[in-house]
């Protein structure tokens, strides 16, 4: 049976244990400096944007960890599934989502690709199981990437019921598909998502409290860093103020061409140049007689 076998506790000390990890991995990554804003600054902005891009997979461990722990679920994380060519032909004569949802199909039908999905949660007990994309959600998913994404998630469902037979699940009759949604802004449909205030409702176990926990040590434990981030930032900035009262800046001036001699070779080492206004044409000189 192939279940998720690295199931985490969510304990409060676990849950912290995991926020301080993914900001440590995050502080001790290495980033490209911007030539703009100086090694410092980018640095601790690049920390703290790779913190908050790590958080959705936070999300996603951590979701799957406490569905695990309630005891009523087992859990495949980041699962390969097949999009067979039979899925993908009746999402795009458009059937409906009612008549979509009774559907099932082979999933060793001829494939047109494979996916990996974020979650799939089953409960073996009333033979249901759903196939999840779990999104972070503080703002708008491109529609671009919406309509790929949905896509999959629903020609995935058309197949789960024969893919996790083949894993030990042989009594999966019904199936959902959908998007977990944490802050709410990704701009997915709503009767195609899962909202933060449903997930307790929706998965009938509590979920939402967990999050918000991890959550929560995610912030402390960033918070904790930034001290030491900015700091070095504080420093780069008083010692670049120092040396601008000492020197001063001529940033963006031309400088003047030499003089004698060296008129020609600087010339010649000048930035290209364009071809410059044209010359009246033959014709034209003669009033356009040929």
């Amino acid at each position: 049976m192939e279940v998720e076998s690295h199931i985490h506790s969510v304990s409060d000390g676990a849950l912290a244990r995991n926020a301080q990890t993914l900001v440590a991995n995050a502080v001790a990554s290495a980033f490209n400096e911007d030539p703009v804003i100086g090694p410092d600054l980018s640095r601790a902005i690049s920390v703290v944007g790779s913190v908050v891009k790590r958080h959705g997979l936070l999300l996603q461990s951590t979701m799957a960890n406490a569905l695990a722990a309630s005891g009523r679920f087992d859990v495949l994380v980041d699962v390969a599934i097949p999009i067979v060519d039979a899925a993908n032909e009746l999402l795009l004569a458009r059937n409906s989502a009612q008549d979509l949802a009774r559907i099932n199909i082979r999933a060793d039908a001829a494939a047109d690709r494979i996916v990996t999905v974020d979650l799939v949660v089953i409960d073996p007990e009333v033979g249901w199981a759903g196939v999840y994309e779990v999104k972070r959600g503080n703002g708008p998913v491109d529609g671009r990437t919406r309509r790929p994404i949905e896509h999959d998630l629903r020609a995935a469902s058309m197949v789960l019921s024969s893919y996790l037979a083949k894993r030990g699940y042989p009594n999966i009759t019904r199936v959902t598909a959908g998007i977990i949604d944490y802050y709410g802004g990704t701009g997915f449909a709503k009767d195609f998502k899962v909202s933060r205030d449903e997930l307790d409702s929706h998965f009938e176990v509590p979920v939402r409290e967990t999050l918000d926990k991890v959550t929560l040590c995610l912030r402390k434990a960033l918070l904790a860093e930034l001290p030491t981030l900015f700091s070095t930032v504080i420093t780069a900035v008083n010692r670049e103020d120092i040396k601008s009262e000492a020197t001063a800046s001529h940033i963006g001036l031309v400088p003047d061409p030499p003089s004698g001699d060296a008129t020609v070779s600087y010339f010649v080492s000048a930035r290209p140049t364009g071809p410059g206004p044209r010359k009246p044409a033959a014709n034209a000189q003669m009033g356009g007689v040929a």
